[in-house]
Order: C-alpha cells, then sequence, then structure tokens
C-alpha cells in the first residue's frame, strides 16, 4: 500500500450497515483526494479534455474513449499503489502550476506503459471492455433505435413507444451488469494478475456478494451521472458545462472511493506485498 493512503484504505470489510460502509469508503477516497489534490484533479481534467477532443472524431472517438480508458485508469490504479512519493516542482510559480498540474497527472496516467507485463494487461482488457460495450450498444440501437441519450430526449418530448421504453429497460439492466463487471476488472488485472475475463467474472462476483454497500457506494455518483446525462440530452452544452464542473469534483472522489473499496474486498497478499 501507498505511504501516503490512509490507515483506513486497506481497513476489513466487514458486513455491517451498508451505507457507513459506503461512507467509509468515499471518505477515504476523499482523503486520498486531498493528500494530492493536483495529481487527481489534474488527471481528470486531462481525462475529461481527452474524452472531448476524442468525441470531435465522427464515430470512432466513443470508442477510442472506451478502448483507452481502462489503460489510463490502469496507471491511476498502478501509481496510487506503489510507494514512490510525487516530487516537489521546482521553477517558476507558471512552471510549478504546469508540473503539478499537467506533467505529473499526465505521466502517472501513462505510468502503466512502463510496465510491460501489466501494459499487455491493460490493454489486453481494454479491448475487452471495448467488446462487450459494443454489445450494450448495438442492442440498443435494435431496441431503441439510437443512444440512451436520443432514449431520455424522446421521452422528455412524449414520443416513445412502450417497445422503446422497455428496450431502455433493458439496456439500463445490461448495462447495470456490464457496470458490475467491469467496476473492479482493472485493479485486479493490474494488481490481481488476473486474466481480463477472469478479472471481470471476479468484479461481478464481488458486486453480486457486496450488493449492498456497493449500491450505496455507487449511488450518489450515479446520480450525478444521472443529471450530466440528462442535461445532454436537453442541450450539449448545458451536458458539456456539468461535466467540467460537477464531473471534474466527482470522477476523482469516485475513482478514489472504489480503490478504497478494493483495498477492503480483496486485501493484499502478505507475502507479496508490492504485487
Amino acid at each position: 500500500m501507498n505511504e501516503n493512503e490512509p490507515a483506513s484504505a486497506g481497513a476489513e470489510y466487514r458486513d455491517g450497515n451498508p451505507v457507513r460502509q459506503a461512507r467509509d469508503w468515499i471518505t477515504c477516497g476523499r482523503q486520498l483526494v486531498l493528500q494530492q489534490q493536483s495529481l487527481w484533479y489534474g488527471m481528470a481534467a486531462l481525462y475529461i479534455v481527452l474524452g472531448f477532443l476524442l468525441t470531435l472524431i465522427p464515430f470512432m472517438g466513443h470508442l477510442l474513449l472506451i478502448l483507452i480508458t481502462p489503460m489510463l485508469l490502469a496507471g491511476v490504479i498502478w501509481g496510487r499503489s506503489q510507494e514512490r512519493p510525487v516530487a516537489p516542482a521546482a521553477g517558476t510559480p507558471a512552471q510549478r502550476i504546469l508540473q503539478e498540474w499537467v506533467a505529473q497527472p499526465a505521466q502517472e496516467l501513462m505510468c502503466v506503459f512502463t510496465q510491460e507485463g501489466r501494459m499487455f494487461a491493460a490493454v489486453l482488457l481494454g479491448i475487452v471492455t471495448l467488446g462487450l460495450v459494443m454489445v450494450v450498444k448495438i442492442i440498443g440501437y435494435l431496441l431503441i433505435g439510437g443512444s440512451m441519450i436520443a432514449g431520455l430526449a424522446a421521452d422528455l418530448a412524449g414520443d416513445t413507444s412502450f417497445l422503446t421504453l422497455l428496450g431502455m429497460v433493458l439496456v439500463t439492466f445490461l448495462s447495470v451488469l456490464l457496470g458490475m463487471g467491469l467496476l473492479y476488472s482493472v485493479p485486479l488485472t493490474v494488481l490481481g494478475n488476473r486474466q481480463p475475463l477472469d478479472a471481470i467474472s471476479e468484479s461481478f462476483t464481488a458486486c453480486r456478494v457486496h450488493a449492498k454497500p456497493l449500491l450505496a457506494l455507487v449511488a450518489p455518483f450515479f446520480l450525478v451521472y444521472v443529471v450530466i446525462l440528462a442535461a445532454f440530452a436537453n442541450s450539449p452544452w448545458l451536458g458539456s458545462l456539468l461535466t467540467v464542473s460537477i464531473g471534474l469534483l466527482a470522477l476523482p472522489l469516485f475513482i478514489a472511493a472504489v480503490y478504497c473499496s478494493y483495498l477492503a474486498l480483496f486485501p493484499p497478499d502478505p507475502s507479496n506485498p508490492r504485487r
């Protein structure tokens, strides 16, 4: 465990009050973020900017973002698991800001590519994730006739048929199942040395077994996602504004809280502390 992590990060999970457990994980994640604010918020900002740039590419942009997201997240998880403190920036104030908020976060996002074995696993996980997301998207296009945003926009306009509503329910159900499989897939692949499909299966099982605390953990962040999604359905500009404001604050906290929950549900092997 990183020496900068709070002591509660690897606390043993006890099946007690699920809301209290989720609150502890979020508190742990908040401590992680506050300890290195420039690093966490810098990584989130770079990811959001990259996402906006990729979405400018017709058709392929969203697919590329889905493909590289597990790889970038692997860099975040791998970097947080190592006992290597970030060196203080030097130079003029402008140079320090650039180093702390741009250069160091960019290096952290890419650090998994310096680890040959983990880089291959992260790339393979990205490919598998893209394939699974594409299956759900194809089903969505067949049943809804477009994306979930398009379905929400049609619903707001009062043009949604009963079959379309059923399709939206089915796609939502499949998306939940996929989310359960992907929640811990990156740390299980990068830190747990699982193969991508095994990591997805184990992540799904963990989410099913510990459904109540994980639901309490994900619920507030999912609400933020729904608000942003609804904003995009109403106005792309409003959705973008909420993404760079609320999303920028929620994204690093969510990743850090999930990382804390991973350390609790999948405690490290004492015989291999560095994994």
